[in-house]
């Protein structure tokens, strides 16, 4: 049988030594929930005292970490953020209020001034919304990225489930059609023991053109089989680029991601350092006002 020699172990191995001189970051990532799912269960997770959101109750008793209940974490996160803004807001609200009507003269709001402060906020608005909508997408092409990685790196993963046990199913189709062989030749020969004495392998009792139609069949499942690991091992490379190229756009995205997080909360950080300022204003100007009246006598208590 005229056939190329492919070294099917060398393959596996250099295919395996790319993966680890490449490995994909979204492993890393996902490490710390197969790890929760492979492990036994040795101790009851104890429930946070603010986690409110409803936990799959088979995985609060596991103490695993499973892509359900980090959905059910980042909601209630996202929950609880949303009730501390509402908070602050109330409170820089309270306090604004507080120091127009204390001031002197009070701070006396014009409609002009209100028509005003909405166009702002409205621009505020509208800019804040575009930014919460580029978020969004950035994070749909990652979820689009990685659904892709994924389906790619599984097939990788087939093609070398293939080169592991293929090899082996070959070996022995080799081996039974080289018995064929010299049963054929012995037959043809008149040498062989197979004429006149039966064995309980029914191949050894047929006959010459049964046999080579035999040997033929297991030729072609051979040769059908290597020329599926060549089609496989020419695919190889090319999705090991692509698995690369789409590994290097989403450390991009994720740079991105962070990027924009970050000026979030510098920007919510300038924020809270603003309000901040107003208070230690308004306490001065409080300290103030209680010298003046203990000076003329009027009596402040504490």
């Amino acid at each position: 049988m005229a056939s190329k020699n492919i070294d099917y172990s060398a393959t596996l191995s250099s295919l395996r030594t790319q993966q680890a001189q490449h490995p994909l970051s979204i492993l890393a990532l996902a490490e710390p929930i197969t790890a929760s799912q492979s492990q036994p269960n040795i101790s009851t997770a104890q429930p946070r005292p603010s986690d409110v959101s409803s936990h799959n109750a088979s995985d609060l008793d596991n103490g695993q970490l499973t892509p359900s209940s980090l959905s059910a974490d980042l909601a209630h996160y996202k929950d609880l953020f949303a009730k501390l803004r509402f908070s602050y807001l109330e409170q820089v609200t309270k306090e604004k209020y507080l120091r127009s009507i204390v001031g002197d003269p009070p701070l006396v709001v014009t409609h002009d001034d209100n028509l005003e402060l909405e166009a702002k906020l409205a621009g505020m608005k509208s800019e804040l919304k575009a930014k919460k909508e580029g978020v969004e997408a950035l994070v749909k092409d990652m979820e689009a990225q990685a659904t892709m990685l994924a389906d790619v790196y599984e097939d990788i993963q087939m093609g070398m489930d293939v080169l592991e046990t293929v090899p082996a199913e070959i070996e022995t189709l080799r081996g039974q059609v080289e018995a064929l062989k010299r049963e054929v030749a012995g037959k043809r020969d008149g040498t062989g023991t197979g004429t006149t004495t039966t064995t309980n392998d029914p191949r050894m009792n047929m006959s010459l053109e049964a046999t080579r139609q035999a040997l033929a069949e297991q030729t072609g499942r051979t040769r059908e089989i290597e020329e599926q690991i060549a089609a496989l091992q020419r695919e190889l490379p090319g999705k090991m680029e692509r698995m690369e190229a789409v590994d290097r756009e989403l450390a991009e995205l994720d740079r991105r991601r962070n990027e924009s997080a970050r000026l979030a909360a510098e920007e919510r950080k300038r924020k809270e350092m603003g309000g901040r300022d107003e208070v230690e204003e308004l306490a001065r100007w409080y300290r103030s006002q209680e010298v003046v009246l203990r000076g003329l006598g009027l009596g402040v208590e504490g």
